[in-house]
């Protein structure tokens, strides 16, 4: 069984080439977060395919709940309170 299948929670990153470009902060960041917070067994990161919003790149989904473009690290740490914290 993959770890995203264990995971309470998924915080998937769009694999798309612009995405890819910009969503290193932001992975970091949110990795940072949940490794702080003691969070790793219950977190896991994953691909998830283009989702066809390049304009809005970077693009992340968390849990598949909810997906946001033009992510900021800023974004990043209000998303992780809402739904991961």
């Amino acid at each position: 069984m993959g770890k995203a299948k264990k995971a309470e929670k998924v915080i998937y990153f769009c694999d798309g080439k612009k995405c890819c470009k910009y969503n290193k902060e932001i992975k970091d960041c949110l990795k940072d977060l949940v490794k702080d917070n003691g969070l790793k067994e219950k977190v896991a990161f994953e691909k998830m395919k283009c989702q066809g919003m390049c304009k809005q790149a970077p693009v992340l989904c968390i849990h598949k709940n909810e997906c946001v473009g033009k992510v900021s690290t800023k974004d990043a740490k209000k998303l992780f309170e809402k739904h991961i914290a």
